[in-house]
Protein backbone atom coordinates (compact mmCIF):
# COMPACT_ATOMS: atom_id res chain seq x y z
CA UNK A 1 0.00 0.00 0.00
CA UNK A 2 3.03 2.36 0.73
CA UNK A 3 4.50 1.68 -2.87
CA UNK A 4 0.89 2.71 -3.98
CA UNK A 5 0.83 5.88 -1.92
CA UNK A 6 4.39 6.98 -3.82
CA UNK A 7 2.87 6.14 -7.24
CA UNK A 8 -0.15 8.34 -6.66
CA UNK A 9 1.83 11.32 -4.76
CA UNK A 10 4.02 10.99 -8.11
CA UNK A 11 0.97 11.65 -9.99
CA UNK A 12 -0.88 14.27 -8.30
CA UNK A 13 1.84 16.15 -7.48
CA UNK A 14 2.92 16.18 -11.21
CA UNK A 15 -0.46 17.25 -11.93
CA UNK A 16 -0.58 21.28 -12.40
CA UNK A 17 -4.40 21.92 -13.87
CA UNK A 18 -6.95 21.94 -10.52
CA UNK A 19 -9.56 20.73 -12.24
CA UNK A 20 -8.24 17.82 -14.04
CA UNK A 21 -5.84 17.42 -10.60
CA UNK A 22 -9.42 17.01 -8.41
CA UNK A 23 -10.76 14.67 -10.73
CA UNK A 24 -7.52 12.53 -10.30
CA UNK A 25 -7.78 12.88 -7.01
CA UNK A 26 -11.26 11.07 -7.31
CA UNK A 27 -10.25 8.66 -9.45
CA UNK A 28 -7.40 7.65 -6.89
CA UNK A 29 -9.55 7.58 -4.23
CA UNK A 30 -12.13 5.17 -5.10
CA UNK A 31 -9.34 2.48 -6.34
CA UNK A 32 -7.02 2.94 -3.09
CA UNK A 33 -9.89 2.20 -0.50
CA UNK A 34 -11.78 0.25 -3.03
CA UNK A 35 -14.73 2.42 -2.68
CA UNK A 36 -17.65 2.99 -5.26
CA UNK A 37 -17.07 7.13 -5.32
CA UNK A 38 -15.52 9.70 -3.82
CA UNK A 39 -15.64 13.65 -3.61
CA UNK A 40 -13.77 16.48 -2.88
CA UNK A 41 -15.25 19.35 -1.23
CA UNK A 42 -12.80 22.47 -1.57
CA UNK A 43 -13.22 25.49 1.34
CA UNK A 44 -13.91 28.67 0.20
CA UNK A 45 -12.83 30.54 3.51
CA UNK A 46 -14.30 33.90 2.28
CA UNK A 47 -17.75 32.52 2.24
CA UNK A 48 -17.76 29.76 4.45
CA UNK A 49 -18.85 27.48 2.19
CA UNK A 50 -17.71 24.03 1.18
CA UNK A 51 -18.08 23.02 -2.90
CA UNK A 52 -17.17 20.10 -5.18
CA UNK A 53 -16.84 20.73 -8.75
CA UNK A 54 -16.29 17.07 -9.55
CA UNK A 55 -17.40 13.57 -8.63
CA UNK A 56 -17.08 10.32 -10.33
CA UNK A 57 -20.70 8.75 -11.43
CA UNK A 58 -22.58 12.49 -11.00
CA UNK A 59 -22.78 14.96 -13.46
CA UNK A 60 -20.08 17.14 -13.03
CA UNK A 61 -22.18 20.51 -11.44
CA UNK A 62 -20.57 22.48 -8.72
CA UNK A 63 -22.23 21.86 -5.48
CA UNK A 64 -21.95 24.27 -2.64
CA UNK A 65 -23.43 24.22 1.37
CA UNK A 66 -22.52 26.12 3.82
CA UNK A 67 -19.75 24.89 6.27
CA UNK A 68 -22.22 24.81 9.34
CA UNK A 69 -24.10 21.74 7.45
CA UNK A 70 -23.77 18.10 7.00
CA UNK A 71 -21.33 15.45 7.67
CA UNK A 72 -18.68 17.29 5.56
CA UNK A 73 -19.12 20.54 6.96
CA UNK A 74 -18.55 18.92 10.43
CA UNK A 75 -15.84 17.42 9.24
CA UNK A 76 -14.37 20.81 7.91
CA UNK A 77 -15.29 22.82 11.47
CA UNK A 78 -13.58 19.99 13.92
CA UNK A 79 -11.05 18.46 11.81
CA UNK A 80 -12.12 14.86 12.93
CA UNK A 81 -12.19 11.99 10.31
CA UNK A 82 -15.65 10.15 10.76
CA UNK A 83 -16.57 7.05 9.75
CA UNK A 84 -20.56 5.99 9.30
CA UNK A 85 -21.67 2.90 8.98
CA UNK A 86 -25.32 3.97 8.79
CA UNK A 87 -26.00 7.71 7.04
CA UNK A 88 -29.57 7.43 6.52
CA UNK A 89 -30.20 7.35 10.54
CA UNK A 90 -27.13 9.98 11.09
CA UNK A 91 -28.33 12.85 11.54
CA UNK A 92 -25.89 15.51 9.78
CA UNK A 93 -26.54 13.30 6.74
CA UNK A 94 -28.37 15.10 3.72
CA UNK A 95 -30.83 12.45 1.64
CA UNK A 96 -32.12 14.62 -0.82
CA UNK A 97 -28.84 14.19 -2.96
CA UNK A 98 -29.32 10.15 -2.90
CA UNK A 99 -33.25 11.05 -3.80
CA UNK A 100 -32.30 13.31 -6.65
CA UNK A 101 -29.70 10.98 -7.90
CA UNK A 102 -31.20 7.66 -6.91
CA UNK A 103 -27.43 6.74 -5.87
CA UNK A 104 -27.75 5.04 -2.02
CA UNK A 105 -24.84 5.63 0.44
CA UNK A 106 -24.29 2.33 2.65
CA UNK A 107 -21.34 3.98 4.63
CA UNK A 108 -19.09 7.15 4.72
CA UNK A 109 -15.39 7.86 5.67
CA UNK A 110 -15.00 11.22 5.44
CA UNK A 111 -11.75 13.26 6.15
CA UNK A 112 -10.43 16.16 6.31
CA UNK A 113 -7.65 17.65 3.99
CA UNK A 114 -5.01 20.23 5.29
CA UNK A 115 -2.19 21.91 3.95
CA UNK A 116 1.72 21.85 5.39
CA UNK A 117 0.59 24.46 7.68
CA UNK A 118 -1.71 22.29 9.28
CA UNK A 119 -5.11 24.30 8.17
CA UNK A 120 -7.79 22.84 6.56
CA UNK A 121 -8.32 23.46 2.90
CA UNK A 122 -11.52 21.12 2.35
CA UNK A 123 -13.31 17.74 3.09
CA UNK A 124 -12.07 14.35 1.28
CA UNK A 125 -15.16 12.11 1.05
CA UNK A 126 -15.45 8.00 -0.12
CA UNK A 127 -18.82 6.07 -0.28
CA UNK A 128 -19.51 2.46 -0.12
CA UNK A 129 -16.93 0.39 0.36
CA UNK A 130 -17.46 -2.66 -2.15
CA UNK A 131 -15.87 -5.21 0.02
CA UNK A 132 -17.37 -4.70 3.80
CA UNK A 133 -17.43 -1.20 5.70
CA UNK A 134 -14.71 1.43 6.77
CA UNK A 135 -12.34 0.30 9.08
CA UNK A 136 -9.09 1.71 11.08
CA UNK A 137 -6.89 0.54 8.05
CA UNK A 138 -8.90 2.69 5.58
CA UNK A 139 -8.74 5.44 7.57
CA UNK A 140 -5.18 5.63 8.14
CA UNK A 141 -4.46 5.53 4.23
CA UNK A 142 -7.32 7.76 3.31
CA UNK A 143 -5.83 10.64 5.82
CA UNK A 144 -2.29 9.92 4.19
CA UNK A 145 -4.06 10.69 1.00
CA UNK A 146 -5.69 13.48 2.03
CA UNK A 147 -2.62 15.13 3.14
CA UNK A 148 -0.72 14.19 -0.38
CA UNK A 149 -4.04 16.05 -2.09
CA UNK A 150 -4.12 18.91 -0.03
CA UNK A 151 -0.38 19.47 -0.99
CA UNK A 152 -1.34 19.10 -4.69
CA UNK A 153 -3.81 21.00 -4.62
CA UNK A 154 -2.21 24.01 -2.87
CA UNK A 155 0.99 23.08 -5.68
CA UNK A 156 -1.56 23.33 -8.51
CA UNK A 157 -3.40 26.59 -6.85
CA UNK A 158 -0.08 28.22 -6.54
CA UNK A 159 0.84 27.87 -10.38
CA UNK A 160 -2.73 28.50 -11.62
CA UNK A 161 -2.78 31.59 -10.04
CA UNK A 162 1.10 32.75 -11.15
CA UNK A 163 -0.65 32.06 -14.68
CA UNK A 164 -2.79 34.23 -14.06
CA UNK A 165 -0.87 36.86 -12.59
CA UNK A 166 1.43 36.49 -15.87
CA UNK A 167 -0.91 36.91 -18.25
CA UNK A 168 -2.25 40.01 -16.41
CA UNK A 169 1.19 40.67 -16.48
CA UNK A 170 1.48 40.97 -20.13
CA UNK A 171 -1.84 42.28 -20.62
CA UNK A 172 -0.44 45.25 -18.99
CA UNK A 173 2.92 45.38 -20.75
CA UNK A 174 1.01 45.24 -23.65
CA UNK A 175 -1.40 47.76 -22.53
CA UNK A 176 1.56 50.22 -21.76
CA UNK A 177 2.47 49.55 -25.56
CA UNK A 178 -0.27 50.46 -26.58
CA UNK A 179 -0.46 53.60 -24.60
CA UNK A 180 2.68 54.91 -26.59
CA UNK A 181 1.60 53.76 -29.89
CA UNK A 182 -0.96 56.03 -29.03
CA UNK A 183 0.95 58.95 -28.43
CA UNK A 184 3.64 57.91 -31.42
CA UNK A 185 0.53 57.60 -33.98
CA UNK A 186 -1.35 61.13 -33.47
CA UNK A 187 -2.03 63.22 -36.06
CA UNK A 188 0.13 65.59 -36.72
CA UNK A 189 -1.46 68.79 -34.62
CA UNK A 190 -1.62 72.87 -35.21
CA UNK A 191 -2.72 73.52 -31.44
CA UNK A 192 -0.35 71.18 -29.04
CA UNK A 193 -2.17 71.81 -26.25
CA UNK A 194 -5.78 70.55 -27.81
CA UNK A 195 -3.91 67.01 -28.23
CA UNK A 196 -2.17 67.17 -24.78
CA UNK A 197 -5.52 66.82 -23.19
CA UNK A 198 -7.31 64.35 -25.65
CA UNK A 199 -4.28 62.56 -25.16
CA UNK A 200 -4.04 62.74 -21.44
CA UNK A 201 -7.89 61.28 -21.17
CA UNK A 202 -7.05 58.36 -23.45
CA UNK A 203 -3.69 57.28 -21.57
CA UNK A 204 -5.51 57.50 -18.13
CA UNK A 205 -7.80 54.67 -19.61
CA UNK A 206 -5.26 52.50 -20.98
CA UNK A 207 -3.03 52.95 -18.16
CA UNK A 208 -5.92 51.52 -15.57
CA UNK A 209 -4.75 48.15 -15.64
CA UNK A 210 -1.47 49.29 -14.39
CA UNK A 211 -3.01 50.11 -10.97
CA UNK A 212 -3.12 45.80 -10.32
CA UNK A 213 0.82 45.86 -10.96
CA UNK A 214 1.38 46.83 -7.34
CA UNK A 215 -0.78 44.90 -5.87
CA UNK A 216 0.62 41.81 -7.44
CA UNK A 217 4.23 42.56 -6.69
CA UNK A 218 3.05 42.69 -2.99
CA UNK A 219 1.58 39.12 -3.79
CA UNK A 220 4.46 37.32 -5.03
CA UNK A 221 7.62 39.81 -2.87
CA UNK A 222 9.95 36.47 -3.25
CA UNK A 223 9.08 36.02 -7.21
CA UNK A 224 12.25 37.70 -8.60
CA UNK A 225 10.89 36.97 -12.11
CA UNK A 226 7.67 38.61 -10.92
CA UNK A 227 9.14 41.52 -9.23
CA UNK A 228 11.04 41.85 -12.27
CA UNK A 229 8.60 42.48 -15.24
CA UNK A 230 6.48 44.37 -12.49
CA UNK A 231 9.05 46.88 -12.23
CA UNK A 232 9.72 47.19 -15.90
CA UNK A 233 5.80 47.91 -15.99
CA UNK A 234 5.81 50.57 -13.84
CA UNK A 235 9.38 51.97 -15.36
CA UNK A 236 7.43 52.19 -18.86
CA UNK A 237 3.95 53.71 -17.33
CA UNK A 238 6.67 56.60 -16.01
CA UNK A 239 8.16 57.01 -19.06
CA UNK A 240 4.33 57.26 -20.92
CA UNK A 241 3.59 59.85 -18.57
CA UNK A 242 6.90 61.62 -19.05
CA UNK A 243 6.39 61.74 -22.49
CA UNK A 244 3.02 62.88 -22.12
CA UNK A 245 4.16 66.33 -20.08
CA UNK A 246 7.34 66.75 -22.40
CA UNK A 247 4.23 66.85 -25.19
CA UNK A 248 1.99 69.16 -23.05
CA UNK A 249 4.78 71.65 -22.47
CA UNK A 250 5.89 71.36 -26.10
CA UNK A 251 6.47 75.07 -26.81
CA UNK A 252 8.14 75.54 -23.00
CA UNK A 253 11.55 75.95 -21.53
CA UNK A 254 11.96 73.14 -18.90
CA UNK A 255 14.11 72.73 -15.90
CA UNK A 256 14.42 69.26 -14.89
CA UNK A 257 15.53 67.62 -11.44
CA UNK A 258 19.18 66.31 -12.20
CA UNK A 259 21.51 63.79 -9.95
CA UNK A 260 24.65 62.37 -10.85
CA UNK A 261 24.18 59.31 -13.21
CA UNK A 262 26.45 56.78 -14.24
CA UNK A 263 25.68 56.62 -18.39
CA UNK A 264 27.71 53.06 -17.85
CA UNK A 265 24.97 51.85 -16.22
CA UNK A 266 21.69 54.01 -18.41
CA UNK A 267 23.09 52.48 -20.67
CA UNK A 268 23.07 49.00 -20.11
CA UNK A 269 19.62 48.93 -18.66
CA UNK A 270 18.26 50.41 -21.51
CA UNK A 271 19.63 48.04 -23.67
CA UNK A 272 18.03 45.67 -21.08
CA UNK A 273 14.64 48.01 -21.90
CA UNK A 274 14.98 47.51 -25.76
CA UNK A 275 14.80 43.61 -25.43
CA UNK A 276 11.16 43.80 -24.76
CA UNK A 277 11.01 46.08 -27.67
CA UNK A 278 8.84 43.68 -30.37
CA UNK A 279 10.43 45.38 -33.45
CA UNK A 280 13.80 45.51 -31.87
CA UNK A 281 14.03 41.50 -31.98
CA UNK A 282 16.04 40.74 -34.92
CA UNK A 283 18.23 42.80 -34.07
CA UNK A 284 21.45 42.94 -31.63
CA UNK A 285 22.33 45.83 -29.48
CA UNK A 286 26.46 46.20 -28.49
CA UNK A 287 27.67 48.60 -25.76
CA UNK A 288 31.15 48.53 -26.22
CA UNK A 289 31.93 49.44 -21.93
CA UNK A 290 35.15 50.70 -21.24
CA UNK A 291 34.96 49.78 -17.67
CA UNK A 292 37.55 51.93 -16.52
CA UNK A 293 35.72 54.94 -16.99
CA UNK A 294 33.66 56.28 -14.56
CA UNK A 295 31.01 58.17 -16.75
CA UNK A 296 29.09 60.34 -13.95
CA UNK A 297 27.02 63.21 -15.78
CA UNK A 298 24.25 65.44 -14.17
CA UNK A 299 21.41 64.51 -15.68
CA UNK A 300 17.74 63.81 -15.42
CA UNK A 301 17.85 60.02 -15.99
CA UNK A 302 14.51 59.12 -17.21
CA UNK A 303 14.52 62.00 -19.90
CA UNK A 304 18.17 60.77 -21.37
CA UNK A 305 16.80 57.42 -20.67
CA UNK A 306 13.65 58.49 -23.01
CA UNK A 307 16.53 60.08 -25.28
CA UNK A 308 18.36 56.62 -25.75
CA UNK A 309 14.95 54.79 -25.92
CA UNK A 310 13.63 56.60 -29.07
CA UNK A 311 17.31 56.81 -31.10
CA UNK A 312 17.95 52.93 -30.54
CA UNK A 313 14.16 52.31 -31.85
CA UNK A 314 14.41 54.53 -34.42
CA UNK A 315 17.74 52.68 -35.30
CA UNK A 316 16.43 49.70 -35.57
CA UNK A 317 13.46 50.85 -37.86
CA UNK A 318 16.40 51.51 -39.93
CA UNK A 319 17.98 48.76 -39.81
CA UNK A 320 17.08 45.42 -41.85
CA UNK A 321 16.46 42.45 -39.81
CA UNK A 322 19.19 40.42 -37.96
CA UNK A 323 21.61 43.65 -37.57
CA UNK A 324 23.18 45.34 -35.27
CA UNK A 325 22.96 48.30 -33.39
CA UNK A 326 26.65 49.56 -32.12
CA UNK A 327 26.89 51.98 -29.23
CA UNK A 328 29.97 53.72 -27.88
CA UNK A 329 31.37 55.71 -24.94
CA UNK A 330 34.12 58.08 -24.95
CA UNK A 331 35.60 61.31 -22.83
CA UNK A 332 36.06 64.35 -25.07
CA UNK A 333 37.51 66.75 -22.89
CA UNK A 334 35.06 67.82 -20.44
CA UNK A 335 31.92 65.81 -21.97
CA UNK A 336 30.90 62.73 -22.84
CA UNK A 337 30.15 61.40 -26.11
CA UNK A 338 27.69 58.53 -26.68
CA UNK A 339 27.94 56.95 -30.27
CA UNK A 340 24.41 55.29 -31.78
CA UNK A 341 25.52 53.54 -34.78
CA UNK A 342 23.09 51.46 -37.10
CA UNK A 343 24.07 49.95 -40.47
CA UNK A 344 20.43 50.77 -42.15
CA UNK A 345 19.26 52.22 -45.42
CA UNK A 346 20.36 55.46 -43.69
CA UNK A 347 19.32 59.37 -44.10
CA UNK A 348 18.74 60.95 -47.23
CA UNK A 349 20.89 64.09 -47.69
CA UNK A 350 18.03 66.18 -49.43
CA UNK A 351 15.96 65.57 -45.88
CA UNK A 352 19.16 65.61 -42.91
CA UNK A 353 18.19 69.35 -42.47
CA UNK A 354 14.61 68.53 -41.72
CA UNK A 355 14.72 65.71 -39.36
CA UNK A 356 14.73 68.05 -36.44
CA UNK A 357 11.77 70.07 -37.43
CA UNK A 358 8.70 69.30 -35.40
CA UNK A 359 6.16 67.06 -37.13
CA UNK A 360 8.85 66.06 -39.97
CA UNK A 361 8.46 62.34 -40.41
CA UNK A 362 9.36 59.70 -43.29
CA UNK A 363 7.15 57.22 -41.25
CA UNK A 364 3.75 56.06 -41.87
CA UNK A 365 2.74 55.92 -38.14
CA UNK A 366 4.95 58.67 -36.58
CA UNK A 367 4.28 62.20 -35.94
CA UNK A 368 7.35 63.39 -36.26
CA UNK A 369 8.01 65.07 -32.13
CA UNK A 370 10.70 62.51 -31.31
CA UNK A 371 14.19 63.74 -32.69
CA UNK A 372 12.54 67.54 -31.61
CA UNK A 373 11.54 66.04 -28.27
CA UNK A 374 14.97 64.87 -27.88
CA UNK A 375 16.98 67.93 -29.28
CA UNK A 376 15.21 69.91 -26.29
CA UNK A 377 16.06 67.77 -24.06
CA UNK A 378 19.69 67.38 -24.47
CA UNK A 379 19.95 70.90 -25.08
CA UNK A 380 18.16 71.49 -21.36
CA UNK A 381 21.06 69.62 -20.18
CA UNK A 382 23.86 71.38 -21.80
CA UNK A 383 24.34 68.89 -24.32
CA UNK A 384 24.37 68.83 -27.75
CA UNK A 385 23.36 66.25 -30.64
CA UNK A 386 23.68 65.20 -34.22
CA UNK A 387 23.98 62.77 -36.68
CA UNK A 388 25.86 61.62 -39.67
CA UNK A 389 24.52 59.74 -42.39
CA UNK A 390 25.18 57.70 -45.91
CA UNK A 391 22.42 55.97 -47.29
CA UNK A 392 22.48 52.46 -47.49
CA UNK A 393 25.70 52.41 -44.80
CA UNK A 394 23.82 53.97 -42.20
CA UNK A 395 23.75 56.03 -39.38
CA UNK A 396 25.47 57.50 -36.24
CA UNK A 397 23.85 59.75 -33.64
CA UNK A 398 26.25 61.33 -31.89
CA UNK A 399 25.23 63.03 -27.82
CA UNK A 400 27.32 64.90 -26.12
CA UNK A 401 27.03 65.95 -22.18
CA UNK A 402 28.94 67.87 -20.18
CA UNK A 403 30.32 65.54 -17.17
CA UNK A 404 29.78 65.99 -13.56
CA UNK A 405 32.45 67.17 -11.87
CA UNK A 406 32.06 66.79 -7.86
CA UNK A 407 33.39 70.01 -6.31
Amino acid sequence: MLKKLVEIAIKLTSETDPDRLLQLIIDSATKLINAERASVFLYDESKKELYSKVGTGVNQEEIRFSVNSGIAGYVARTGETLIIDDPYNHHLFNKEIDSKTGFITRNILSVPMKNIEGKIIGVFQVLNKYSDVFDQEDCEYAQAFASISAVAIESARLIDEQKRQYELLQRAYKELQEAQETIIKQEKFAIIGQLASGINHEIKNQLGVVMAVEAIRKMFPDNQKIQLYTQLILEARNRIVNLLDEIKDFTKSKTYEKQPINLNDLIKNTIHLCQFDKDLDTIKIIFYEDINLKPFALINRDKIQQVLINLIRNAGHASPPKSKIEIFLEKVENDWLIKIKDYGSGIPEEIQDKVWEPFFTTKTTGTGLGLDICKKIIENHDGKIWFESKVNSGTIFYIKIPAFVEL
